[in-house]
């Protein structure tokens, strides 16, 4: 059972944290939406910073200003940032990772940080890829409300923010954006002198990742959304030396912020980010989980219901996940347990349960059901093994028509939502159904099988999809071929567990569920799926 948040149970400010101090996202996104249209499409709109300084300025009258002005001051914020995002060229915007934190979001992290210790008024908080300041207006906004309370003086307020709130970026027009906006909030919604922000500075610019970690700290806490982006090979070897305690397979910048993170907070200090959910069940992020729960607690683990129209042009499944560095490394990592939770599309938290943190890079475990007498996929008797044929790199070997020793090519079409296998379906969905193959070519399934789609998505019913290939439909055409995203399951012994049982079993709401809890991505890992317990 799941239960909504309330004060007996929870802090009150996690019931309905886009409710503090910005409207939902539904009332805010038609209006975004709106305005973002009148800039998609844009080869002639000049300075893209020049121009959105001037929306932050409030120059001229326009439709744009107009519909700003219907925003909260957080969403005004963020519209105008994302402004900026959309007039970037498009491999710009990728290899930055310009896809900027709605307020909602911003809300949740920084509560769930002050139910577990943050000090807003006295502590101090960096965000390395500080973008268009998502977090740092937010964050200062609270700051001056909680020092305004205290009686202090503007003069002063002016004086601390720089020693308690700092950004850093490595874009430098998205650098003077986020200062922009800063000194907006401070004038229009304080009532400060604007020649006393003119040179206010909390955003610097510059590369997070190749400053050196002295080992003095200079804040309390991290705060942030780090670009999500996989190294480029040309990059790999650098990068994979500097981060070798938590390399495995190819690298992602969120998961190296994250690493630096913990090391840029004192002992007790905490991180808190908004970085995709792929790291809790993939096999190559095995060394990042090992050594993150050797540096730190993991304190929450909180999905965020949608996966789309949450980022800017973005699909993206994602999560907080927030940390406590330890005094000394563990030595020995043992299960523990992370508060978990799910933030609606509405802002509203509901409170699902604790999520098991493993130790020794074992996927982390969502809460839900729990097994009770339960087997894998290996004690059953199968192992899988994804498609051998990646059709758009092998378009010479497909064919429209069967002809002597073609063999069937098995697309993820094939595997229906009621549980069966419709060859002729997925011969449809691309035309090419046949495969031409080496008789003796090692990836020809020859008995039967079950073919798994390989990419799910949160939208769909189950995340997974299976089907049972029978043995008569193999026999007729000898063997068959998977493409690429299709997994498929081969027995490993003779007295493998009944196929269609199996079937079933992969096709229940329950075996979902239990995939939903270790894996955070569209794409699901063969690895990952033989570690499932099924019941």
């Amino acid at each position: 059972m799941t239960d909504v948040l309330d004060a007996g149970t929870r802090p009150a400010e996690l019931t309905s944290v886009a409710r503090d101090i910005s409207p939902g996202a539904g009332q805010a996104g038609p209006v975004i939406k709106e305005i973002l249209a009148e800039f998609r499409g844009r080869t002639n709109s000049g300075d893209p910073l020049a121009l959105c300084l001037d929306l932050i300025a409030g120059g001229k009258t326009t439709k744009v200003s107009e519909l700003l002005s219907r925003l909260s001051a957080p969403w005004r914020d963020h519209a105008i940032a994302s402004v900026y995002a959309i007039l970037m060229p498009g491999e710009r915007r990728k290899r930055l990772g310009a896809y900027f934190t709605p307020p909602h979001l911003v809300d949740h992290l920084v509560a769930r940080l002050k139910s577990l210790g943050l000090d807003i008024g006295n502590d101090r908080i960096r965000d390395p890829a500080a973008g268009g300041a998502a977090f740092l207006v937010p964050l200062a906004r609270r700051k001056i409300a909680a020092w305004r309370l205290a009686g202090i003086s503007d003069d002063e307020i002016l004086a601390r923010l720089p020693k308690h709130l700092r950004g850093q970026e490595i874009d430098g027009d998205l650098a003077q954006l986020a200062n922009a906006l800063l000194r907006r909030m401070l004038v229009q919604e304080f009532g400060i002198s604007s020649d006393s922000t003119t040179h206010l500075t909390l955003v610097a610019t510059g590369d997070s990742l190749a400053e050196q970690v002295t080992g003095r700290f200079d804040v309390d806490h991290e705060i942030g959304n780090p670009p999500y982006l996989r190294l480029a090979h040309g990059h790999e070897a650098q990068r994979q030396a500097e981060f070798a305690d938590i390399a495995n397979g190819r690298l992602n910048l969120y998961v190296m912020f994250l690493r630096r993170a913990i090391d840029r907070v004192p002992p007790g200090g905490m991180v808190g980010y908004v970085v995709p959910a792929s790291f809790l069940g993939g096999p190559e992020f095995k060394n990042f989980r090992s050594r993150i729960v050797q540096l730190a607690e993991v304190l929450v683990i909180d999905m965020i219901e949608k996966r789309s129209d949450v980022f800017l042009d973005a699909t993206q499944d994602a999560c907080f996940v927030v940390l406590r560095r330890r005094t000394q490394p563990a030595v020995a990592a043992e299960l523990a347990i992370a508060q978990s939770g799910v933030l609606k599309a509405t802002g509203d938290f509901v409170h699902v349960g604790n999520a098991a943190v493993e130790p020794n890079g074992e996927p982390w475990r969502l809460p839900g059901p729990e097994a009770g007498e339960s087997a894998t996929l290996l004690d059953w008797g199968y192992k899988g093994t994804i498609g051998y044929l990646v059709a758009n790199r092998q378009s010479e070997r497909l064919h429209e028509a069967q002809d002597g020793g073609y063999f069937p090519l098995v697309w993820a079409k094939a595997i229906c939502a009621d549980g069966k296998f419709d060859f002729d379906r997925g011969l449809q969905h691309k035309g090419l159904g046949w495969v031409d193959a080496p008789e003796g070519a090692p990836y020809i399934v020859r008995d039967e099988c079950i073919a798994i789609q390989r990419t799910s998505s949160r939208g769909q019913k189950r995340r997974l999809s299976a089907a049972l290939i029978p043995k008569a439909f193999i026999d007729t055409h000898g063997g068959i071929v998977a493409e690429n995203h299709v997994i498929l399951l081969v027995k490993t012994r003779s007295d493998a567990v009944d196929a269609q049982t199996v079937v079933d079993i992969l096709n229940s709401r329950w075996a979902s569920e239990q995939l939903d809890r270790m894996c955070g991505s569209a794409s699901i890992s063969v690895r990952l799926l033989e570690k499932i317990k099924f019941r």
